[in-house]
């Protein structure tokens, strides 16, 4: 309070206790998601260790019955004194006219196949441990374009009930960039005047409730140098049947990159099923992820292929404890067996 006089603070102060008519504003609602990890690995030069997951801080508020806002915040510790980095992973201003249009401004998680709309950074409401390989976050590796800053439009196609859904969104697309020696990619802001796009439909049977399939389609031209452009596409094709007790998933996604005589065709997919009996719920996940190393922007990432076996069990409400076995092949080292555990709770 250096260099203030205490008269405006008591003016402030005044201002709070008796605030001017129609001044109230909005009411806002705060989740907190916290994640608590130990992981070990059977290669010596990884120690086992205990470790923060995210900590993910989702505000919603409707401003009116037609509008709301939406954000998401992470905070992430990457250090042993916990030195916390903030990230603003959504932001978006929706309004909906009816169940036919709803558009959205902002970040958000783009409409990708089924997984990244899906599932957030909230990590309680995953059932196994990490996303699958194809679907992490860009600063965590990523082969894809998870956030996306633009427009998104959603909604049922008339006509079809609630059976026929679509999704159509323009956006910046993606900027690679190397970091460190890693060859691993960050985004950044638009580098040039196109603009990524991305359409998918989806149906869900009224008869069998919680079963869905669908399929997107995504564009970008990517800047490799000033002067030349890599087209990137991705198609992506899913099915999955999820009822409160059961889960069953399954998605293939074809990552093309398209430069001046030559093109590059990566695949990355995952099938999932896991089913709850009381408080213990077991699951599998088998998840792959193929790349050609000669591929632009993401050769230098690598293949990966795992079998992941786990068992979930939730104490009590808002608070769930998984451990999981891994055997993966990355990096050309095969058949590397680990374990994991994960904390998580709602706030």
């Amino acid at each position: 309070m250096i260099g203030y006089p205490s008269s405006v603070f008591a003016q402030i102060g005044h201002e709070q206790e008796h605030p001017l008519p129609g001044a109230t504003g909005p009411e806002t609602t705060l989740r907190a998601f916290g994640t608590v990890e130990w992981a070990a690995s059977q290669l010596r030069e990884v120690p086992n260790s205990f470790s923060l997951g995210q900590l993910s801080l989702f505000v919603t508020s409707n401003l009116t019955e037609s509008v709301s806002v939406l954000a998401e915040i992470v905070l992430e510790g990457h250090s042993p004194d916990t030195q916390v980095v903030t990230d603003l992973e959504r932001l978006q201003l929706t309004f909906r006219l009816n169940d036919f249009f709803n558009i959205s401004a902002g970040r958000y998680h783009s409409g990708i196949g089924f997984y990244n709309a899906a599932f957030h950074h909230g990590t309680y409401f995953e059932i196994p441990i990490g996303r699958p390989r194809v679907f992490k976050f860009e600063d965590d590796g990523g082969v894809l374009p998870i956030h996306e800053l633009g427009v998104t439009v959603r909604g049922v196609v008339p006509h079809t009930g609630s059976s026929l859904r679509y999704v159509a969104e323009v956006a910046n697309g993606r900027v690679w960039t190397p970091v460190a020696e890693e060859g691993t990619t960050e985004r950044g802001p638009d580098a040039n005047d196109a603009k990524s796009t991305n359409v998918g439909v989806s149906y869900r049977p009224e008869r069998w409730r919680g079963f869905e399939v669908g399929t997107s389609f995504y564009r970008d031209t990517i800047f490799q140098t000033a002067t030349s452009a890599v087209d990137h596409h991705i198609a992506a094709i899913y099915a999955v049947y999820r009822t409160p007790s059961t889960e069953l998933m399954a998605e293939w996604l074809r990552l093309t990159h398209v430069t001046e005589g030559s093109t590059y065709h990566n695949d990355g997919g995952y099938v999932q099923a896991s089913k709850a009996w009381g408080k213990l719920r077991p699951y599998y996940r088998f998840d792959r992820l193929a790349i050609n190393p000669a591929t632009p922007f993401i050769g230098a990432i690598g293949s990966y292929k795992a079998h992941i076996v786990g068992l979930r069990i939730d104490p009590v409400k808002w608070v769930g404890l998984k451990a999981q076995y891994e055997r993966t092949d990355e990096s050309g080292q095969y058949g590397v067996n680990g374990v994991r555990t994960q904390l998580v709770f709602v706030f």
